[in-house]
């Protein structure tokens, strides 16, 4: 794509993969330039499961993220998507998804190795990302964004990511400001005869109070969860237009890089 790479910054995570103080394995590998050596038997079965994601009610979107889409999958990585719900739809959508992946046995759990985790939904009409960037400079996320790969986009969707994160294009000028990572995925449209039955057989205000029940059960829960993982750098935002829960480490991240980089100064 031919985007600036930030100085020292391969030196410094290259440091910090093979400092034996660190927790880095030493299969945590990554490459620009060669496939990693899990990447086939994950890209296998993740196309495996087709056609669920085109089944899952009040979803539009879903791309794949994280440790696969920055080819440096390691031996027990799990495989983290990043899902766009209809608007005023985003706990339902988190409950089917749930439930489906549970039901398939697929969904991140006690186990992690191949399976999915459903940690981070925004809805259609909340897409700028850059409302939960780190202050000044959020390196991470101008590539997290850059590096997003679709995996489902629902018929007719005309949304489109880059579109509602405009500080993207001055971050990185020279991308295309469209999906350009191929990881030899295969990319699914259209909605299966599932997904259409169950978002039309109910009246849509039955939907609207099926959502509201979910919020009541489910925040007072949800925040009791939480409230203890605050002080290990797990951020978790919890709103009607987003729910994020993965362990967010850019802050410690860009922290350990201020320190590396005034070490060698």
């Amino acid at each position: 794509m031919k985007y600036p790479i930030p100085q020292n910054m391969e030196c410094f995570f290259f440091e910090k993969k093979n400092n034996t103080n660190t927790r880095f394995k030493e299969d945590c590998w990554f490459s620009r330039n060669k496939k990693n050596k899990y990447m086939d038997e994950y890209i296998e079965f993740i196309n495996k499961y087709w056609n669920l994601y085109k089944s899952i009610p009040f979803i539009k979107e879903i791309y794949l993220c994280n440790s696969i889409s920055f080819n440096s999958l390691k031996k027990d990585s799990d495989i983290d998507l990043f899902i766009i719900t209809q608007k005023n739809s985003i706990r339902r959508a988190r409950f089917f998804s749930l439930l489906f992946f549970s039901i398939l046995w697929i969904r991140r759990w006690k186990e992690v190795r191949k399976k999915f985790c459903l940690s981070f939904y925004v809805t259609e009409d909340n897409q700028n990302l850059y409302n939960i960037s780190i202050p000044r400079s959020d390196i991470y996320l101008n590539y997290w964004l850059a590096h997003l790969i679709t995996l489902y986009q629902e018929k007719g969707n005309s949304w489109n990511i880059y579109k509602h994160n405009n500080r993207f294009r001055s971050s990185l000028p020279n991308h295309p400001q469209k999906f350009c990572i191929n990881i030899g995925n295969k990319k699914y449209y259209w909605n299966s005869k599932l997904k259409n039955i169950l978002q039309k057989s109910l009246w849509w205000l039955l939907w609207n109070i099926i959502e509201y029940i979910i919020k009541i059960i489910w925040i007072p829960i949800l925040k009791s969860k939480t409230k203890k993982l605050w002080k290990k750098w797990q951020w978790v935002i919890i709103s009607d237009q987003m729910l994020k829960f993965y362990h967010d480490k850019r802050f410690q991240i860009h922290l350990m890089y201020e320190i590396n980089a005034k070490t060698n100064r």
